[in-house]
């Protein structure tokens, strides 16, 4: 069965294809489905894909304790995932809240992970709406959903991003567990200035990882305010790289032959197609 228990939730995950392992993380009020795009694309690569929903997303369950959603019990649940699988070192490929989850593994735990690739990055920010709007949803936690949409109607979208995707989205939130989107909402605001932010704590925490990686910008939230953090916390030259790409939160799905042409290139550069 596709699910593992742990610290209180029962994880649901999926593995495709044989090679060497690639691990999915998805973004917040999102799952695993997102990665539709590159999943048959990632395994015609030659690479072993794990896709898993977050704790209180997409088929995983959802514990009843908003503190039971801090972000380094999502790496924890990252981590026990890798090892029930047996997987050894993985490529780690992370969107928006799952880059933040991925960056503090392959800092706090280096040996899991052999490259980074971050899509949509949002630890360059502490964006005030989050600590608002987390306030608001623990002051009544029903609203959650609904506080979610707006959310992503306001600041999630581009004039551009197909219908269908909004309609799918929204209604997907509307149905996702109200604690589960309060407290990784908590969870990342608990990590502002250690990890998030361009405070110097959170550089160095940054310049921790040490692994190859590309960083995916978009435009909605000023791409280059992201991109010029990661060149500001340190690129290796020949090693790392930055692109942009112009659909939003969601070019790896609106862009997705874009983008899947500018992973693939680049897992090639760096021979991780081969074991």
């Amino acid at each position: 069965m596709p699910f593992l228990e742990h610290q209180g939730a029962n994880l649901f995950y999926t593995s495709h294809g044989s090679g060497p392992p690639a691990l999915l993380l998805h973004g917040w009020g999102c799952d695993s489905n997102d990665w539709s795009f590159q999943i048959p694309f990632l395994t015609s690569l030659g690479l072993r894909v794990i896709a898993l929903d977050h704790r209180g997303h997409g088929c995983s369950s959802a514990p009843a304790d908003i503190n039971s959603y801090a972000a380094r019990t999502l790496v924890e649940d990252a981590i026990a995932l890798l090892n029930h699988l047996q997987s050894g070192p993985v490529t780690l490929i992370a969107h928006s809240m799952g880059t933040v989850t991925a960056s503090i593994l392959a800092a706090e735990h280096p040996d899991a992970v052999k490259a980074l690739v971050l899509v949509h990055p949002i630890y360059s920010g502490v964006p005030p709406a989050l600590p608002r709007m987390g306030e608001a949803m623990q002051k009544d936690i029903g609203r959650a959903p609904e506080l979610a949409v707006e959310f992503f109607e306001k600041l999630m979208y581009t004039p551009r991003t197909p219908e269908w995707l909004k309609t799918w989205q929204l209604r997907r939130l509307l149905g996702t567990d109200p604690v589960a989107l309060a407290g990784c909402v908590v969870g990342l605001v608990g990590t502002f200035g250690s990890v998030m932010g361009q405070s110097e704590e959170a550089r160095m925490f940054m310049r921790k990882r040490e692994c190859p990686r590309l960083a995916v910008c978009t435009t909605v939230l000023e791409a280059e305010a992201p991109a010029g953090w990661e060149r500001e916390v340190g690129l290796k030259e020949g090693r790392d790289k930055v692109e942009v790409l112009t659909e939003g939160v969601f070019s790896h799905m609106v862009e997705s032959d874009k983008f899947n042409q500018v992973l693939g290139d680049w897992l090639r550069e760096r021979s991780l197609l081969s074991s």
